[in-house]
């Protein structure tokens, strides 16, 4: 976590300081208005810290507030260094090839045009980010359900409850959980994001939602930088029954929920050989696996595998880094024949309250099997 940290804030020191040091060969400040806008971008850099600090001393108002501008700020700061990049090797060829164009008007071209195209996208994000989603699946399958043959499953992922994402900001999806009726509700990790002060009402909306056959969720990685006994309180509270390497059963299928890797890189957890070896066994009915982060485990036996974690990469271009991490970042995908994984972009944000051409979505899975 410290290394992450470390790399994290030295990426975004550096993203920062590419802005300033643009901003000013083309506008030119310098003086006392330099040490301000200087100043003013260090303490954007450090919002993170500055948001938890000001969270555990109470001042929970000014942390969001602060929340709010410093990650706004780093979608904004994030997009314009990728365009502005972008847009520089454009013009560095042109300049190769036209020798004779103006350099210092072609870079106020770019620099405003890598402004724009940001502070647009970052609008979009925010907006959009605000406007989950409904993905319906249809899953077919050879094994017998309750009743008519048929089960609903909705998969909430990566909601991130905490400094932003709280209060009326929760209500539509709360609304959309409702509207989709599930008789299973599922919740594959992420559940909670860093800040876990003064959330515990938003366990009780999570808990007045019912489902006939139970609710199942799993830890992701956020829920261990949380702090694990507040994450586990909280989603015990919000009506959950929380598999940890455990297995049960519900509806006539066989739920398997593992713990997240993180836990069992950082020792708080330990893989067991019991749950292992049940998961590679061969099992009468339908098997669905809840694994926050979508690695493939080619020993498991189920019908569908469950997923989050990536976000879809929530920011473009980041979806070309997540891509690289988890080539089935997104989407339906068939492993082998019966045997599926579906991995969510998520409903919440981390970090930008931004979503760049990866909107949020609930899934809802609509199991089809033969009646009882």
């Amino acid at each position: 976590m410290i290394l992450f940290l470390l790399t994290f804030f030295c990426l975004y020191g550096g993203i920062n300081f590419y802005f300033f040091f643009r901003a000013r060969s083309i506008l030119h400040f310098s003086g006392l208005l330099q040490g301000i806008i200087l100043l003013f971008i260090i303490l954007l850099i450090l919002a993170p810290v500055i948001v938890r600090t000001l969270e555990t001393m109470g001042y929970e108002h000014l942390a969001r507030l602060v929340a709010c501008i410093g990650y706004i700020w780093m979608a904004l700061v994030f997009l314009f260094f990728f365009w502005s990049v972008s847009l520089e090797l454009i013009r560095i060829v042109h300049k190769l090839i036209v020798p004779e164009t103006g350099t210092l008007t072609l870079k106020t071209v770019t620099f405003g045009l890598s402004a724009f195209l940001a502070a647009a996208l970052v609008i979009y994000g925010y907006i959009d980010a605000q406007h989950i989603r409904v993905k319906n699946l249809q899953i077919t399958t050879d094994h017998v359900l309750p009743g008519d043959g048929r089960l609903r499953l909705v998969q909430i992922s990566d909601v991130h409850v905490g400094i932003i994402i709280r209060n009326r900001r929760l209500s539509p999806l709360l609304e959309l959980i409702r509207e989709s009726r599930p008789d299973i509700l599922i919740s594959t990790g992420d559940l909670l994001d860093g800040e876990l002060n003064n959330i515990m009402d938003d366990a009780k909306r999570f808990a007045a939602i019912k489902a006939p056959y139970g609710k199942f969720a799993i830890l992701g990685n956020h829920e261990y930088y949380a702090g694990l006994r507040e994450s586990m309180e909280f989603t015990r509270e919000a009506g959950f029954e929380l598999l940890r390497d455990d297995v049960t059963s519900a509806a006539g299928i066989t739920i398997f929920g593992e713990d997240d890797v993180t836990g069992h890189r950082s020792g708080l957890t330990k893989k067991t050989e019991a749950f292992q070896k049940a998961l590679a066994e061969k099992h009468d009915g339908f098997v669905l696996l809840l694994k926050h982060q979508p690695y493939i485990d080619k020993r498991a036996n189920f019908d569908l595998q469950i997923s989050g974690h990536t976000h879809a990469g929530q920011l473009f271009p980041f979806s070309i880094v997540t891509r690289l991490f988890f080539p089935k970042h997104y989407g339906r995908y068939e492993l082998a024949p019966g045997k599926l994984l579906y991995v969510s972009r998520g409903a919440g944000t981390w970090g930008p309250p931004v979503r760049v051409f990866a909107p949020p979505e609930i899934t809802v899975i609509d199991l089809i099997g033969k009646k009882q």
